[in-house]
């Protein structure tokens, strides 16, 4: 997602002064029907996400937050691929208090929030998600299994965030998602390694 994870073959985990993120593709209104198989949601379905998903638009910070350390309290070994890796051994309330990792945190969730706002429009959705996997081929130490580690986290934190408005209902939807969301960054790197020829370390 976009953020300043897994450092490039040629930084560090602590240059935070380089651009890390790929420009994002400006959304284009499309007000055609978009009844696309690969996107299993109803229309009526839409629109309830992307009204749903402002409530995590106003604590987009927050929301990133509690993300990252949800996953990071699942996988710490994962630590050493951020730049905010020094906060490993931290109490709690430093670790919700860095910088880096609330700056970090927010634009993943803000990558997110374009995807969903795109879901109406096929062409940009997937554009955006298969950009973005594309771009973590490129990340030193990342392999594409490794966007999977985000689907419990993110339903936590949304879940957290949204309170009684996270319903069964809401759960559902934002499960079908975020499982098409991983999918296909997944699928982006996965293809960029290949055609890129790209080695890991």
């Amino acid at each position: 997602m976009l953020c300043r994870c897994f450092c490039s073959k040629s930084g560090t985990a602590n240059s935070y002064d380089v651009p890390v993120t790929p420009p994002i593709m400006k959304a284009q209104n499309c007000e055609t029907k978009d009844d696309d198989p690969r996107i299993p949601l109803t229309q009526k379905q839409k629109y309830v996400l992307t009204k749903n998903w402002k409530g995590i638009d106003r604590e987009v910070s927050a929301a990133g937050v509690e993300m990252f350390l949800k996953m990071l309290s699942l996988h710490p070994e994962y630590y050493k691929m951020f730049p905010f890796h020094s906060i490993a051994t931290s109490c709690e309330e430093k670790k919700r208090m860095d910088e880096c990792l609330r700056l970090h945190g927010e634009s993943v969730m803000k990558f997110l929030g374009q995807v969903i706002s795109n879901i109406g429009n096929t062409e940009n959705f997937f554009e955006l998600i298969n950009q973005n996997g594309r771009y973590h081929a490129h990340k030193k130490y990342f392999k594409p299994e490794l966007f999977w580690v985000m689907e419990e986290p993110f339903l936590h934190s949304v879940k957290l965030i949204l309170g009684e408005r996270y319903t069964d209902n809401m759960h559902s939807i934002y499960k079908t998602v975020i499982t098409i969301i991983l999918s296909e960054l997944e699928k982006g790197c996965e293809s960029e390694l290949k055609n890129g020829q790209i080695a890991k370390d």
